[in-house]
């Protein structure tokens, strides 16, 4: 299995890629710069001995994945997405992680699909997980993710990827037109982070057993 984290070195882009590697996930760091994204693996592979991390340009970054994960600030999309667009196979799983911090008339993730033309091969998920949180490897993350998407097998591949790390449950959101609530949910934990002084507040889903979150995904 092989991931390819765009933004991967940005906060949230680097602990993504840590936490997947630490999984035992193959990840490529895609950047603008290969010196850039090369910086970033070699220092995830100094915390991790035996990982699986390599640095290239955002277009080569995305050739033989099975998953590409989009972890880049909105206003930076539009450029980064048409620069990849051509070179995104075709039955790949794209993630969306991208929050707009402005009021949009679409999500995120839809624009980005559009951007992509991914189809129902995108998936929006990991907006109210913090970035904090995902680079302490010590800690597992007890918390949940929702999946926005419009094709289930996609959400599926996902869901089984995301079950790799310790702590996290992704729990289905429905359709990728819900993303804009997902993406929301990060604007109101930042403050919620700020209003207590933590880093790491997320969001859990009460009363859901996680025999029902899992079965959910079982083939």
């Amino acid at each position: 299995m092989k991931a390819a984290v765009i933004g991967g070195t940005g906060e949230m882009g680097f602990g993504l890629a840590a936490r997947l590697a630490y999984a035992g996930v193959e990840v490529v760091i895609g950047s603008r710069r290969t010196e850039k994204a090369v910086e970033a693996a070699e220092k995830i592979k100094n915390i991790i001995k035996n990982g699986n991390v390599s640095g290239k340009t955002n277009q080569e970054s995305v050739k033989g994945c099975d998953f590409v994960f989009f972890s880049v600030p909105y206003e930076g999309m539009t450029e980064i997405a048409q620069s990849v667009a051509a070179s995104i196979e075709r039955d790949v799983v794209v993630v969306s992680c991208i929050v707009p911090f402005v009021e949009t008339k679409s999500s995120a993730a839809e624009e980005l699909a559009s951007l992509l033309q991914a189809g129902e091969n995108i998936v929006s998920a990991l907006h109210t997980i913090s970035a904090s949180l995902l680079s302490d490897l010590h800690q597992p993350i007890n918390s949940d993710t929702f999946l926005f998407g419009d094709n289930k097998a996609a959400k599926k591949q996902l869901a089984k990827l995301l079950t790799k790390i310790e702590g996290l449950r992704p729990v289905d959101g429905g359709p990728l037109k819900n993303s804009r609530y997902g993406e929301s949910f990060t604007r109101f934990l930042v403050g919620v982070n700020k209003r207590y002084g933590v880093s790491s507040a997320g969001l859990r889903v009460t009363g859901l057993e996680d025999s029902a979150v899992y079965r959910r995904w079982e083939d």
